[in-house]
């Protein structure tokens, strides 16, 4: 995924607004100044791609939103999984990607390498991609290492799940699996409609997360 693309495309379409304390409205690179870039100096920049994927879902919901009903009867739910339009708010979609909150961080990272092996194996430059992604990460030592440890034993997408706990999370895991994923792959395809159906998500707004990957 090309981070300063997506981060830019979504700063056009005001989705990144507020993500990240809104330091990463401008680019990857305007969250060294100002105030909020000052106070949250390099976590923020180094959480440049989860800040993307928050924004990304979020704009994804708001198009999803727009062209529903706001009680509409042919919404997918569970008691878990909530997706009404025009019921979750941008707050709940930043506080995911939060850089104070490292539970959010680790389970977005956990789907970007459950998706990378949905293949079956991950090549030298995914591993690359995500080594350098958590190096990067505002985590402990110890979750570093777990993460490192997951590159070689994966959580599987019902362990995934689980760890998924409301509707703008689930939105964001699967955004971040999508981006994280080569689509032209039958088993890449076969683990996202999986991944889809175990969190609920409505095919409509499924479309739409993979629209905004896409523009």
């Amino acid at each position: 995924m090309d981070i300063q693309k997506l981060v830019n495309g979504l700063s056009k379409s005001g989705a990144m607004n507020g993500f990240l304390g809104g330091v990463a409205g401008g680019g990857l690179t305007s969250m060294l100044v100002g105030k909020k870039g000052k106070k949250m100096g390099k976590s923020a920049v180094k959480l440049g791609t989860l800040a993307a994927v928050g924004g990304l879902a979020w704009k994804a919901y708001q198009s999803y939103s727009n062209k529903q009903p706001a009680q509409s009867s042919n919404v997918t739910t569970s008691q878990r999984f909530q997706y009404q339009p025009a019921q979750l708010t941008q707050q709940s979609f930043e506080q995911v990607v939060e850089y104070t909150n490292e539970s959010g961080q680790m389970l977005l990272m956990r789907a970007m390498i459950s998706a990378a092996y949905a293949d079956g194996h991950i090549d030298n430059a995914e591993r690359e991609r995500i080594f350098n992604q958590v190096d990067q990460m505002t985590l402990t030592v110890e979750e570093k290492a777990t993460l490192f440890d997951e590159l070689r034993n994966p959580l599987d997408i019902n362990q995934l799940v689980q760890q998924v706990p409301d509707a703008q999370t689930g939105l964001e895991v699967y955004a971040a699996s999508a981006s994280a994923i080569d689509q032209s792959q039958p088993s890449s395809q076969a683990f996202l409609d999986d991944l889809a159906m175990q969190l609920c998500i409505p095919n409509d707004l499924k479309l739409q997360i993979h629209q905004a990957l896409t523009t």
